[in-house]
């Protein structure tokens, strides 16, 4: 699972460029800004935002600009057609080994931001240059000194036209002048981009974010006759389809010509889940009842919850709680998946297993007898998958002090008491930030490849799928997993969600990347991190808002799963008793009617074909 942390940034102590070096090129932009100093509203799609300037005003000269020479080249750039007349042009010359190696900070703010203020940030930017055409930086608001805790951020893709990124942050605490600011991490490629129009403003207490402009979701792909539609509907008819035939036959075994047949799906093959939040699934009350009403509605799988941490598994009213949410599930026959066994940071086990680190060989075993309790435990659930661990690009401390082969150990030992259950592995930012992922795939290949090399694969390679609005275009996303594909293990989507207040733009992409990860065929479930706004660890995210009503995600996702990819056919039957049509793969009724009499039958189709004989009186 993937976690909300402050943001511990680290100002680059290489080359600052300073402002005086750049008083000449950016004189400029002292002159085009004097005219907006005294501006205090933005303008954006067709809407006005009041608010009061944290920084007084946009003349650019006063910005910190570091990485020059070293990593990246500086400018100023006429504009045209713009609401600025200039730009900040910034060339970084290679990726750098850390995004904020290249960096652009706003001039010291000369307002305080008071406890639940909302401050906006606005900034314009196109991409001149880049890998694909698409730029990519991430933004921060964030304390001005150490440790340069984030009040919040976005990850942002841009490409050759003018874009208006909005960033709105509700301050959890008071900060006084100077004490904050904004900050663009620019490193995490070699790309051109240009900066223009930037904008801090603060805009007071009880606003409304759904009232605020938004940055609209675009991406690579979302054309309606993009290329790659066309080859994933192929791809789609050839993987998740099959031949079904339906065989009416009398009481002697002579074909009944004529017979109507009703072909109904009942269940996909394909596995659609989502989290199960214990907490209100094993509650009681209206919310209770209608998560699991629309939790069977919609999926056919789920993950369940097993967190060892001191507010998980080690608390033993929340084990009994994991434990009765796991039967739940196996009661109403979802398919399950059990995440996760070890999550591999100190902040996610338990206290009492920390002092363990001065006794590595103590900490081996703790971590081995929890591997054993934990399946033990939910052996009569029959968990489909195991997360055996979870996320170890980035926690450390475990394999750190232990070695890989512990990880292998976890995999052998967890098999060894599950050996009915599948065991995956599963990681983040391997999909996501517009598939500017290369290192990140890199280390995950690697986990995987040792883990197949000490003979302990995973039999499923998970990918969370968090997306902020920096999405990942089809194409794109098509590419890793033709890499991934190549270890010949199952792939899943485990973690879904879009965090954006666009829910046109939300709908469209849940589409299209349900659609792309539907279409491959190492792949063989997508998993959404809950569903409901009134309990989902980023309520934007959500299907379903709090009052039960559906999202136009929640109805793209039904509309593809549930009609699209859905077969629902009635026939006749020919001379030889038999009717034959292509289905989604899944399990059926069959409903015969002849000589006014019904039948009905059950029947899975699977590949490449399925047949049902079904006798009539």
């Amino acid at each position: 699972m993937s976690t909300t942390q402050g943001y511990l940034l680290k100002v680059v102590k290489n080359v600052v460029f300073a402002v005086a070096a750049m008083a000449c090129a950016l004189l400029p932009f002292a002159q085009a800004y004097a005219k907006e100093a005294s501006v205090i509203v933005i303008e954006h799609q067709s809407q006005v935002v009041q608010g009061t300037s944290a920084f007084g005003s946009s003349d650019m000269t006063n910005f910190s600009m570091l990485g020059q020479g070293s990593n990246a080249v500086y400018s100023s750039v006429v504009v045209t057609n713009q609401p600025f007349a200039r730009a900040i042009r910034v060339r970084v010359t290679a990726p750098t080994p850390n995004p904020y190696d290249v960096q652009i900070l706003t001039p010291p703010t000369t307002i305080p931001l008071k406890k639940g203020e909302l401050m906006l940030a606005v900034l314009n930017v196109r991409c001149m240059e880049a890998p694909a055409g698409v730029g990519f930086f991430n933004a921060y608001i964030q304390v001005s000194g150490p440790p340069w805790t984030g009040l919040g951020s976005k990850e942002v893709i841009v490409g050759r036209d003018w874009t208006r990124i909005i960033i709105p942050v509700q301050a959890r605490q008071d900060y006084g002048i100077g004490q904050y600011e904004l900050s663009l991490h620019l490193g995490a490629q070699a790309q051109t981009l240009e900066f223009g129009g930037i904008e801090l403003r603060n805009l007071g207490r009880n606003v409304d974010e759904r009232t605020l402009p938004f940055t609209p979701i675009t991406y690579p792909g979302e054309e309606p006759d993009a290329a790659w539609r066309k080859a994933a509907s192929e791809r789609i008819e050839k993987y998740r389809k099959g031949e079904l035939t339906v065989r009416v036959i009398d009481r002697k075994g002579r074909p009944v010509q004529g017979a109507k047949v009703h072909v109904q799906m009942q269940r996909h093959t394909y596995g659609f889940g989502t989290f199960l939040e214990h907490e209100v699934m094993t509650g009681s009350g209206p919310d209770t009842d209608k998560l699991r009403e629309w939790t069977l509605k919609l999926f056919n799988r789920c993950t369940t919850p097993i967190y060892w941490a001191d507010w998980g598994w080690a608390n033993p009213e929340n084990r009994r709680r994991y434990l009765e949410c796991a039967k739940w599930a196996a009661d109403h026959n979802l398919t399950t998946r059990g995440h996760c066994i070890i999550y591999p940071g100190w902040e996610f086990l338990p206290a009492a297993v920390k002092p363990l680190a001065t006794n590595p060989a103590a900490l081996r075993q703790r971590l081995l007898d929890h591997v054993v309790e934990v399946t033990d435990a939910t052996h009569p659930f029959a968990f489909t998958e195991y997360d055996v661990c979870n996320e170890l690009r980035y926690l450390k401390d475990i394999h750190g002090l232990l070695g890989r082969a512990a990880v292998a150990e976890w995999f052998r030992v967890a098999r060894e008491h599950a050996p009915q259950s599948r065991m995956a592995i599963n990681e983040n930012t391997i999909l996501t930030r517009g598939g500017l992922t290369q290192a990140e795939q890199d280390n995950y290949a690697e986990w995987i490849q040792y883990l197949i090399d000490q003979g302990q694969g995973p039999d499923v390679i998970g990918m969370q799928g968090h997306f902020g609005e920096a999405v990942t275009g089809p194409e794109t996303v098509l590419r890793i997993l033709d890499r991934f594909a190549l270890f010949g293990k199952s792939i899943q989507i485990t973690e879904f969600d879009l965090i954006t207040r666009d829910e046109e733009g939300q709908a469209r992409y849940t589409r299209d990347f349900l659609t792309v990860i539907f279409s491959h065929p190492a792949t063989d479930a997508f998993t959404m991190w809950g569903f409901w706004e009134g309990r989902m660890w980023q309520p934007p995210g959500a299907m379903i808002r709090k009052d039960w009503t559906l999202k136009p995600n929640g109805r793209a996702f039904m509309d593809l799963v549930f009609r699209e990819w859905w077969t629902d056919v009635n026939a006749t039957t020919g001379p030889d008793g038999s009717w034959t049509t292509r289905g989604f793969l899944g399990d059926y009724t069959i409903t015969v009617t002849a000589g006014g009499k019904e039948k009905s039958a059950l029947v899975k189709l699977a590949k490449p074909a399925s047949t049902i004989e079904v006798e009539v009186d």
